[in-house]
């Protein structure tokens, strides 16, 4: 939902419901919610709740949008999306350039564990700000059918905690490069991302984490993703089918603190397969099956359906 107050001055918001019920696990949320300014042609500012704008999926994650049933595991586990938090910025763009660069509330450490730090996002609600964070990116269209981008998040998470008589830092410091290419019915995306978590023995002293449960002192992922809408072959108006194949790598403990150790199942691989159906581009009907393995040799393999829709 969204109001314009003139041709400057706008609301843009997303609320949200999920799993159906609040009274059985799901909840009403605000998505993003935000007030955005444009005194300039070509730059403005916006505050409120806001999308970290960091990876793919992030800003742009409704299910006609995207290939597969879900989201890339990459995109939720090393890039925690949907990740929002309160914050205010700037955004723009000059020529075949566009930029966004945001202050927000940091990450808590409270959150965080050997599976990533998205348990870490505070997502507005009572959010702890005593520690900040920076957040931007970049992106280039220069050329027909290109994109070629970047982004990086970075603060300190320990908001306030203490162990003992030492404060947590916890900074945590993502950067994330990505390309997309498209011609005709082809698609082709790669994206890769890594982040360095300082304090980590700390942090695990926190929340109580020994052994193998410790939290990665670094996190790394990426992907790469072809797709291609044979319909484009034959156009049949708004109809498109298109397959796509998908391959990740990830690791949530990339290293971990001494007399701490790796889980070997946090290393992992991920290939995925299948097909998006389309009678409108609001509305998917989607298939695949992803072939999951770690090096715990404990990776469960799935068919994965779904009905997506946007309006």
């Amino acid at each position: 939902m969204g109001y314009k107050f003139s041709d400057r001055i706008l609301f843009n918001s997303e609320i949200e419901f999920e799993h159906a019920s609040t009274g059985k696990g799901g909840e009403v949320s605000v998505e993003f919610g935000y007030l955005e300014m444009k005194p300039w042609k070509n730059a403005g500012f916006r505050a409120g709740m806001l999308l970290v704008p960091v990876g793919f999926l992030n800003e742009l994650h409704e299910p006609p949008i995207f290939h597969g049933a879900r989201r890339p595991d990459v995109e939720s586990a090393i890039v925690p999306s949907t990740w929002r938090e309160n914050g205010a910025g700037l955004f723009g763009e000059a020529g075949s350039l566009s930029f966004r660069a945001y202050l927000v509330s940091g990450l808590s450490s409270a959150g965080f564990s050997a599976s990533g730090i998205r348990g870490g996002r505070q997502s507005g609600a009572r959010s702890k700000s005593e520690d900040f964070a920076v957040t931007g990116r970049l992106d280039w269209t220069g050329l027909g059918g290109l994109l070629l981008g970047a982004s990086f998040f970075s603060g300190r998470s320990g908001q306030g905690a203490t162990v003992g008589e030492t404060e947590i830092g916890g900074r945590l410091t993502l950067v994330e490069g990505h390309l997309q290419y498209q011609w005709r019915g082809l698609e082709l995306r790669a994206l890769g991302a890594r982040s360095s978590l300082e304090d980590a023995a700390l942090i695990n002293a926190q929340n109580s984490l020994a052994g193998a449960k410790s939290v990665g002192e670094a996190q790394y992922g990426y992907y790469l993703q072809a797709a291609y809408d044979v319909m484009s072959l034959r156009p049949s108006g708004p109809w498109s089918v298109t397959p796509f194949v998908r391959y990740e790598r990830l690791d949530t403990q990339d290293g971990v603190p001494a007399a701490f150790q790796e889980d070997p199942a946090t290393a992992r691989t991920l290939v995925t397969a299948g097909l998006g159906v389309k009678p409108l581009p609001q509305v998917v009907l989607k298939a695949d099956y992803q072939r999951a393995r770690n090096q715990a040799r404990t990776g469960v393999s799935q068919l994965n359906l779904a009905v997506g829709y946007l309006f």
